[in-house]
């Protein structure tokens, strides 16, 4: 920043040199006529005072003053128009250093330290503006991840969902079917128990009705083994009930 400020300053500092320099440094030739004129008529007064004293002297003088302005003229008309001034051109290149030398201690160390201040602010704001940004892309990524591992888990929560509903569903169905499997077996059980008992009671009945019939017919007691065996062709004279 002080190079590239020390550098586009040069033109300026040369403009300044110019401006300084040229219009006190060059003289016209009307100023100089002017100061001539000015000392001729110091001289006239001069002559005038001693008028009385030295009439012929006057007269010389007279033709001496004429020569002068004579030479005047030749002078004014041999005059250029501009002539350069070497002490008022080192006075102003003195005054304008000095000018210089102030501004560098005190003018222009300020404007650099603005400047310089300046510069790390919008620094320090573009770090800030790219330090944010990068912040809201890594936020922004990390939300874009959460949400696709959301959508993930709820993806997960559904089929697990799906899959538990249908595994409770087959444990239903086959608790059923081995409910309605017990309940046959235990009505079968049940039916054969009371057929057992059925056919316990019609035995009975029959070998106490066919030893009634076999005492009225063969007119005697009938031993044990007389009540067995009536008993056994009796069931077996009974009609199946399978």
């Amino acid at each position: 920043m002080k190079r590239l400020l020390a550098i586009s300053s040069l033109p300026l500092l040369a403009s300044l040199v110019l401006l300084v320099v040229s219009p006190a440094s060059f003289v016209s030739a009307q100023d100089k006529v002017t100061v001539v004129d000015a000392h001729a008529d110091a001289a006239d007064s001069e002559d005038g005072d001693h008028d009385h004293d030295h009439e012929g002297d006057d007269h010389g003088h007279d033709e001496a003053a004429g020569d002068e302005h004579g030479h005047g003229d030749e002078d004014h008309a041999a005059t250029p128009l501009l002539s350069f001034d070497g002490g008022s051109a080192i006075w102003n290149l003195i005054i304008f250093l000095c000018v210089l030398a102030i501004l560098s201690k005190f003018v222009w160390p300020a404007v650099l330290g603005g400047l310089q201040a300046r510069e790390e602010k919008i620094r320090e704001d573009l770090e800030s503006a790219e330090k944010a940004s990068a912040e809201a892309k890594q936020m922004l990524s990390d939300y874009q991840l959460k949400l696709d591992e959301a959508a993930g888990q709820v993806q997960t929560m559904l089929a697990d969902a799906r899959r538990d509903a249908e595994a409770n569903g087959q444990k239903i169905v086959d608790a059923a079917k081995v409910e309605a499997a017990a309940q046959r077996e235990r009505a079968l059980s049940d039916i054969e128990n009371a057929k057992k008992v059925a056919m316990a009671e019609m035995a009975g009945q029959t070998s106490n009705l066919a030893m009634q019939v076999a005492r009225s017919v063969v007119g005697r007691e009938l031993s044990a083994d007389d009540h067995a065996d009536l008993i056994r062709q009796s069931m077996e004279r009974l009609p199946s009930q399978n």
